[in-house]
């Protein structure tokens, strides 16, 4: 199937601070990354800004009645990502209907059976998919492929930040033109940005 519509707030690289707040603001499940919890408020700030600043837009290019979260592949409970939604004060609901299924995934390796539907029997909705950071897109599009498969319709998806890595083949030279445009929430990130 054909990857879904993508909004994001901005790019980063690994060493970098949007890094940190992402992966810290839940923590690592093996304990390689501390939870801060002071990081749970920015990036909640960054999500509500988004929506704030693109809600208006998001709907108008393609409605949707629900958002749900790409599930995390061993994190226990509600993901963080989740919760932070559910906090906000969207007119759109949060609901699961994806969880972890038996598919391997990994970077750059989507599957078909890696998500599948938490509930069977749930009505069929029009939905943005939702995820903190995506790499190559593998589970973002592997999320798409399960609502699809169970009749749901995928409307697009948002995460918070793209990662850049400096180690690919002209990314270098992507990232420094993207780094020399200054942010700004109505045209970030720069790669959506169109000519006047």
């Amino acid at each position: 199937m054909p990857a879904v519509p993508l909004d994001l707030v901005s790019l980063y690289i690994k060493e970098s601070q949007l890094r940190e707040w992402l992966t810290c603001y839940k923590g690592r499940v093996d304990g390689s990354e501390p939870f801060i919890p002071d990081y749970v408020d920015v990036v909640k700030a960054l999500i509500a800004r988004f929506f704030y600043e693109h809600g208006d837009r998001l709907v108008a290019r393609s409605s949707f009645d629900a958002i749900t979260v790409v599930p995390s592949s061993g994190r226990p409970g509600a993901h963080p990502l989740e919760v932070i939604l559910n906090d906000l004060p969207l007119t759109v609901p949060v609901v699961t209907l994806l969880r972890r299924g038996p598919g391997e995934l990994g970077h750059n390796k989507p599957s078909v059976d890696g998500f599948v539907p938490f509930d069977a029997e749930a009505d069929v909705q029009r939905v943005l998919l939702v995820d903190d950071v995506e790499t190559t897109g593998a589970r973002i599009n592997s999320a798409a492929c399960a609502l699809t498969a169970a009749g749901h319709e995928v409307a697009g998806a948002f995460v918070v930040a793209r990662r850049v890595n400096l180690g690919y083949k002209g990314t270098t030279a992507f990232w420094d033109d993207q780094r020399s445009q200054p942010f700004t929430w109505e045209h970030s990130p720069l790669i959506n940005r169109r000519p006047d």
